[in-house]
């Protein structure tokens, strides 16, 4: 068992989790990466149209089904991505640097709740 100090919680020791959507662009085409916890998982294609990849830095339908799957991710909930998919396109996800991008989960739901656009990482 371990034995913390008169000033230390559990959460001192471990801090929390940040969950990062990482976006590259590379010889291979577009991958986005979900990283938690010192991991990195594919980010699960959540669109209705069959799409070989998602795409960032310029608006269109790869781009939207990008942000359909971010939002769905980050929220858990397909209404919610659905509704806002087109305008975090048009938002935040066309104007991404091309060659890749960082956003949180806490940029994402910042973004949805009326907040700035996220700044690029």
């Amino acid at each position: 068992m371990t034995q913390l100090g008169p000033d230390m919680t559990e959460t001192t020791i471990t801090p929390p989790a940040t969950l990062r959507y990482v976006g590259v662009a590379d010889w291979w085409g577009f991958h986005v990466w979900i990283e938690e916890d010192g991991g990195r998982r594919a980010l699960p294609y959540r669109g209705e149209v069959a799409l070989a990849g998602f795409a960032w830095g310029r608006p269109g339908l790869a781009a939207r089904e990008l942000s359909r799957s971010i939002i769905e991710h980050a929220t858990g909930s397909p209404a919610l991505a659905e509704r806002h998919c087109r305008a975090m396109t048009h938002a935040v996800v066309a104007q991404l640097p091309a060659l890749g991008f960082e956003l949180t989960r806490e940029d994402v739901v910042a973004w949805l709740e009326g907040g700035p656009t996220p700044e690029v990482r």
